[in-house]
Formats: structure tokens, sequence, C-alpha cells
């Protein structure tokens, strides 16, 4: 589909056969944040063919011969451990959540000359988990995402069924100010309230389940974790000895809602 052609085989008079040279701008792209780059380039019919970006590359304007036709095409950035599935044209989480980049566009390259502007959305969602407060008698915390869409189409948009994300254990406080912090990342969601959190714990033997409605709560203070570009999440549980108080931060810590559930 796409391919480098010699310049002398063009033939002034018909100019068919010569390609077309796709500029591709990638001077939107802010290395700091995104430290790979893969293009994406498909005509009506055709196989997904994907293109890495040297690392020098990011930053700059790169040039592509490509047959004359209409492409779909699209970029995506840091692809490291994410699946990449061509029959569903989508991209999935692979053992590590990457940190998603992506930006899409409708192609005209029939001309000699095609141009596009690579203008990345973020496409993950860091969360945090935090849970403090009456510990002392408590063991096997276990903190889980559940209704969690796992993948993204190739042109953004979040696609497929849900699932379950297990937070990693990242930081533990001591002493009196005993805490434990988990942290993820999700992709954008094709829901904008069906993720929750569950809770377990077990507390004098007894085991403590409860279930969380993350995304109502988030929408519910204006998060809607369905569209790219999201804030970074806290969810901050407290435990007492009947209830935990759950305050929710985004917008880099400047907005909350704070919850309270009994149990």
């Amino acid at each position: 589909m796409v391919a480098a052609l010699a310049l002398s085989s063009c033939i002034k008079e018909d100019r068919t056969h010569c390609p077309c040279y796709l500029h591709v701008d990638l001077t939107q792209v802010d290395p700091h944040y995104v430290h790979k780059m893969d293009l994406m380039l498909k005509a009506d019919g055709g196989p997904a063919e994907w293109y890495p970006v040297r690392e020098s590359a990011i930053g700059d304007t790169l040039i592509m011969s490509i047959d004359k036709s209409e492409f779909d095409f699209s970029a995506w950035g840091n692809l490291y451990g994410s699946v990449r599935d061509d029959d569903r044209m989508t991209i999935k989480p692979g053992e590590k959540p990457d940190s998603l980049w992506s930006y899409s566009n409708r192609i005209n390259a029939r001309c000699e000359d095609a141009y596009v502007k690579v203008i990345p959305d973020r496409q993950y969602i860091p969360v945090t988990i935090i849970v403090r407060g009456m510990l002392q008698n408590i063991t096997d915390i276990k903190p889980v995402l559940e209704n969690i869409s796992g993948a993204l189409l190739y042109d953004g948009m979040a696609t497929g069924g849900t699932g379950t994300l297990v937070p990693v254990p990242t930081e533990t406080g001591g002493g009196e100010a005993l805490y434990y912090m988990y942290q993820t990342m999700i992709m954008t969601q094709t829901s904008a309230t069906a993720a929750q959190l569950r809770l377990s714990f077990v507390r004098d033997d007894i085991r403590i389940d409860n279930t969380y409605p993350v995304g109502e709560m988030l929408s519910d203070m204006g998060e809607d974790i369905s569209l790219v570009n999201q804030n970074p999440i806290i969810l901050d549980l407290t435990i007492g000895t009947a209830s935990v108080l759950l305050v929710i931060r985004v917008s880099d810590w400047t907005r909350h809602g704070i919850f309270t559930i009994t149990y």
C-alpha cells in the first residue's frame, strides 16, 4: 500500500504512478511526554500498515513517500507494552498500561503533496488510590477497579467490553500516619459513569467488601472519563469503625468531592 518510489519513474505527461509526498508535522508533539511514536496508514479495503518514527524526528517534520490514495491516518505515542489488534483495529493495554497519546485524521493523498499536523490527545488517566485511617487491625487490603474499558480503536475512540484492573502498590507510610498507596492508569473509557472501585479488607478475621461508583461520582463533579485529556484522579479513602470517607481529587487537585459510605 505504501511504498517509496523513485522520482525517475515519473513521466512528465502522466504522473499517475508518481508517489504522493505526505508531510507529517510533528512539531506539536511534546517529546517530554511522547518518547516513542508510531504512524498508521490504512487505505480503503487495505490492511493497516505501521511505521515507527525515529526518536529524533519527534517534534520535527518528516516526509513519507506513499501511493496516491485516500487513507485513514493515526499517530500513536508510547506504544510500548500495548497490543495492536489489526483485525479488530484496536489498541489494548499490555501487562503494564502505557501512557498513550493519539491523533487521527482522514487524508486525501491523490495529489503530489499532502499535509497533516499531528496534535495528539492524552488517552490515559493516572489513578492513585490511598487507603488510610483506622488500619491497625486491618489486613489484606485489595483495591480493584471494575467495569473498566480496555481497548481503543485506531481512531482513538474507546471500544470493547469491560473488565477489572488491579492497581499496583507503590508506597506505604508507617507509624501513626499509616497508609497504603496504589497506582495505575486507565484508558479513555466507553462510559463516563460505569467505573467502580471495589475495596476489600479483613478486620478482626471478618472480610469487608465495599463497592464505590467512582465513575458516577466523577461525573457529578464534572469529570467525564469517556473524553480524552482528562485529569489525574486521586481516590483517598479513610477507613473508620463503621464507615469509609472517600475524597476524590481531580483537576490538579484543585477540585474535589467528598463522599461518606457506611457499612
